[in-house]
């Protein structure tokens, strides 16, 4: 769905996303100083010639991270929705405006002489809390500390120490300028009282809701995503007033009663059917553990770039247990310009998602953190259709053929649990080779072609890898074992672990998370996991 924008909306539209939120390495205006202090603190030179300890080099990351987020969190808001970035704009100017009473009080009237506190918990809780959650909790720090209620873990500056204390300063009061500036050019444009992607929504919806449902088929209900839940909040208002009492909204925590009601009327397999609602409006609470099969249409109001979240959205209406529409719909909303024919409205909504893309950097890289995305590519990817992405999830896959044996043949799945620990067994493909499965906390998969010479490279596989290979049919019958079976058998069971060579790490930060990360992907022992 495209929703069209005057030219003067669409040049603010650039403007925010690549000159007042851009990168700061390439003349973005938002500082966001008093996310990043250690940059004040300390020489430049120190940081650009790498001379920084590891301490001071800990800082320097987990600081520009912070305010990195901070910067994204803002252009991922305007990308949902023109209310809620108006509130966070807001909550972004108070939190400013405190901080800098702060410094000012502390430094009894002289902001030189003040103080400034950054929250070390803050820096960690970035990779933990919810976007909105950020936001919640940077609004009750700042009104503690004015308090002089201090967090336990903090660091405290002295702003006379700073070798850029006035640039500290002046970057912090810059950033109040430009929160009001974007206030005032949202009034002069009436981008969130007369929204034109809210209209686009609106209208849609009432076509569908009008739409005869097809033969066979129920009245197809709706969903709508949001990751926000000040978007959620955003839109209940105008869609109450369209829909009424039709219209579910999720945005908050899930109550008993509220999940009753989800199920009565969107879980085609649920005992107690009811009919008292059309539209759900939801965050991405309920995107995950929901039968919501009663609905045909998902709607993603604002585009989720993990393409996990795609799956998981779509997936409360693409039910492998029951199909209840022949065709289900997924709607993206892309920003055009008025009166732009076909070809170029794609265009200008491609480079649209491209330059917000550019600006979330490289860890909002979607499918592939490898890809350099063009325009129409990112474009075409956002507009995938999921059930392919499902299929390229070896999980998935997997998944599949396992509910298909278990309903096919139940009692199988029943034997596989007494099985003997070790089995061998032989089936037809098309080269020679043996695959040994050994779990070790994890599983481990060997491989080796024993078509070969008696030099055959015994190697380290995984399952999505060899999958394809074991799959049979369930009346195929067994081969006899090769004669090399117990020769490369034995070889592989005093074959040493394979272990990945080191990377060249750059801080103490990536160790960890590279260790993190292979716990999780390789080794996966039962007892860390939750952890």
């Amino acid at each position: 769905m495209d929703f069209e924008l005057t030219k003067e909306q669409s040049e603010f539209y650039d403007i925010i996303i690549s000159i007042y939120f851009g990168d700061p390495d390439e003349s973005g205006q938002f500082k966001g100083a008093i996310y990043r202090p250690f940059e004040y603190e300390v020489e430049r030179k120190k940081i650009a010639g790498d001379k920084l300890t590891k301490e001071e080099n800990f800082q320097f990351i987990q600081q520009r991270n912070l305010y990195d987020f901070m910067r994204r969190l803002l252009v991922k808001r305007f990308e949902s929705s023109f209310g809620s970035f108006e509130q966070s704009i807001k909550n972004f100017k108070n939190i400013t405006e405190k901080i800098l009473e702060f410094i000012k009080k502390t430094g009894k009237g002289d902001y030189f002489n003040g103080e400034y506190i950054l929250d070390r918990a803050l820096l960690e809780k970035i990779y933990d809390l919810d976007l909105d959650e950020i936001e919640k909790y940077l609004a009750e720090y700042t009104e503690k500390i004015n308090k002089d209620e201090y967090p336990k873990n903090h660091k405290r500056y002295k702003i006379r120490d700073f070798k850029y204390k006035n640039e500290f300063i002046a970057h912090i009061k810059s950033d109040l300028v430009l929160f009001d500036k974007i206030l005032k050019e949202l009034s002069a444009l009436d981008l969130v009282k007369n929204d034109p992607k809210t209209d686009c929504l609106l209208k849609n919806i009432k076509d569908v809701l009008k739409q005869k449902p097809d033969k066979g088929e129920p009245r197809r209900k709706i969903l709508i995503f949001s990751e926000y839940l000040d978007t959620v909040k955003y839109l209940e208002l105008t869609l109450k007033k369209q829909f009424g009492e039709r219209l579910l909204v999720v945005a908050g925590d899930l109550s008993s009663s509220k999940i009753s009601q989800i199920n009565k009327n969107f879980d085609a397999a649920f005992d107690k059917q009811e009919n008292e609602y059309d539209i759900l409006l939801a965050s991405d609470r309920i995107s995950e553990g929901f039968n919501l099969n009663r609905a045909g249409l998902v709607i993603n109001y604002d585009i989720p770039w993990n393409p996990v979240r795609v799956i998981q959205r779509v997936g409360r209406i693409n039910r492998i247990s029951k199909n209840v529409f022949d065709e289900l719909y997924i709607v993206n909303f892309f920003p055009t310009e008025k009166g732009s024919e076909l070809v170029k409205s794609r265009e200008i909504a491609s480079n649209k998602m491209f330059l917000i893309h550019n600006t979330l950097g490289e860890d909002a890289k979607i499918f592939d953190i490898d890809e350099e995305p063009t325009p129409s590519g990112l474009y075409e990817r956002i507009q995938q259709n999921p059930d392919k992405l499902g299929e390229e999830s070896f999980y998935t896959k997997v998944l599949k053929e396992f509910l298909k044996i278990k309903k096919e043949n139940p009692q199988l799945i029943e034997d596989l649990k007494k099985y003997p620990p070790r089995i061998k067994v032989a089936k037809k493909f098309a080269e020679d080779e043996l695959l040994v499965f050994l779990k070790k906390g994890r599983m481990y998969i060997y491989n080796v072609k024993y078509n070969a010479d008696k030099d055959s490279l015994i190697y380290q596989t995984t399952f999505d890898e060899v999958f394809d290979k074991i799959v049979c049919a369930q009346n195929e019958s067994k081969l006899p074992l090769s004669s090399s079976f117990w020769d490369w058998y034995g070889k592989i069971k005093k074959f040493k672990e394979y272990r990945f060579p080191p990377v060249s790490e750059q801080s103490l930060e990536q160790k960890a998370l590279n260790n993190l990360k292979t716990f999780i992907d390789k080794i996966q022992i039962e007892e860390f996991m939750p952890q």
